[in-house]
């Protein structure tokens, strides 16, 4: 086995890798694997909960928007009333 995979030994990857990666061969290897898959689900995750949160945010502006225009309707509706009481 050569010494320049993750889970080689203590010293590469740039971190101490910690008890598992320093035995090196195969454990080293599968401890490596399991951590780089834990950060995946853990990127992954973030990721989901970022797109749930900014499609959350999306239907509130949304309803605001439909809220907003349905003042406005409102409100040109009484400058219509407005208008038509004063016969301009």
């Amino acid at each position: 086995m050569s010494g320049s995979g993750s889970g080689s030994g203590a010293g590469h990857g740039g971190g101490s890798g910690g008890s598992i990666r320093e035995a090196g061969g195969s454990l080293g290897m599968m401890g490596a694997t399991r951590e780089e898959e834990y950060f995946r689900r853990q990127q992954k995750d973030q990721l989901d909960n970022l797109k749930k949160k900014l499609e959350a945010d999306m239907t509130q502006s949304q309803q605001e928007i439909r809220d907003h225009e349905k003042v406005l309707e409102q409100h040109q509706q009484r400058l219509k009333e407005i208008e038509k009481g004063h016969g301009t």
